[in-house]
């Protein structure tokens, strides 16, 4: 079997049985190294980074990717690029450096252009550029580009994609008030998951779909969903879905009067996010757990998190910036280029 064959084999497993894949993965990845196969490294790294990424794991993505980026550059393979632009873009955004994570898609979209052979990954680049601007609170310019993303998908039947994208512009429609559609694009999205039996993006769904319950005051129809996707996370691992499904029991269980159990529940959260580096997430984590120990008395609990808080908020912004709202004016050529 060439290499390609095995890279094919591999991308076919890729959301179904990603230890399998990984497992297969790695060889084919030190064999490229040995033979100075730049072609099948540059596409062994991409797809060992995506590997990592249905496994909720962050382990060598990064250097992987940088590795595989300086390949494509340097040996002039213009035909990978796009791909490994992609994958750095999501890196960086789970690692929560939006702003480089915006460069990265937004190069990548530039480099698919119309090539129909870029389709999947101009998708996957439009959906990124569109949770970039909702992270920084543009929510209309985040609508935009996930409904350019539902264009390029048109006539598609890629349940990975479809599921995806509609992940991210139902929450964008919920964040703007537009509650029935939020809903709609939520519900099909999990029912066309169940239907092809898809469960990667089932917790996420009902991730979100518990998130609106719980605005809305329904815990029980809340809890139920999370503890559905918890289970599902067993299966189908995602660190960062489930950081977030935590962290929202933690919510609930403080808000039927037990901060204890929301300590408990939330403290597993940071735990993974500190583990996989997922910062911004942990920032988050922690600005709950501080109110929680409040709400317990736990004065020695608040002194230790604050402390621990104040140092990754300086390290944030000493990575990522001030905080401020980049210029996004500079995704005006991808907007009309797509929208």
């Amino acid at each position: 079997m060439t290499p390609s064959d095995t890279l094919n084999d591999i991308e076919q497993i890729v959301f179904s049985d990603p230890t399998t894949a990984k497992r297969w993965c790695r060889p084919l990845l030190a064999r490229a190294r040995t033979e100075h196969d730049v072609e099948t490294l540059v596409r062994a790294a991409t797809l060992l980074s995506l590997i990592e990424d249905q496994l909720g794991e962050r382990i060598e993505g990064s250097i992987l990717l940088a590795e595989a980026l300086a390949c494509c550059q340097m040996y002039g393979l213009s035909h990978l690029e796009p791909a490994v632009q992609e994958r750095l873009g999501r890196d960086n955004y789970t690692g929560g450096d939006y702003r480089l994570a915006l460069l990265h898609w937004s190069q990548c979209a530039r480099l698919c252009g119309d090539d129909l052979l870029h389709a999947r990954t101009l998708t996957l680049s439009l959906i990124g550029l569109g949770q970039v601007c909702s992270a920084y609170g543009a929510i209309e310019q985040a609508v935009t580009f996930h409904r350019a993303a539902t264009r390029q998908l048109a006539g598609s039947d890629d349940v990975h994609l479809i599921a995806k994208v509609r992940i991210s512009l139902g929450w964008d429609l919920h964040v703007l008030g537009r509650e029935d559609e939020a809903r709609t694009i939520l519900v099909e999205a999990l029912a066309l998951c169940r239907v092809r039996q898809f469960e990667h993006f089932q917790a996420e769904l009902l991730l979100r779909l518990a998130e609106i319950d719980t605005e809305q005051n329904d815990d029980e129809a809340a809890e139920q969903k999370l503890e559905e996707a918890l289970s599902l996370l067993v299966f189908t691992p995602s660190h960062w879905c489930e950081t977030q499904v935590l962290g929202l029991l933690a919510r609930l269980r403080h808000r039927n009067g037990r901060p204890d159990l929301a300590i408990s529940m939330i403290q597993r959260a940071l735990h993974i996010a500190e583990v996989d580096g997922m910062r911004h997430v942990e920032a988050r984590l922690l600005t709950d757990l501080i109110g929680y120990a409040e709400a317990d008395g736990n004065t020695a609990l608040i002194e230790v998190q604050q402390l621990r808080l104040t140092a990754l908020s300086s390290a944030l912004d000493a990575s990522i910036g001030s905080g401020e709202v980049p210029d996004l004016s500079q995704l005006r050529d991808l907007l009309t280029t797509y929208a």
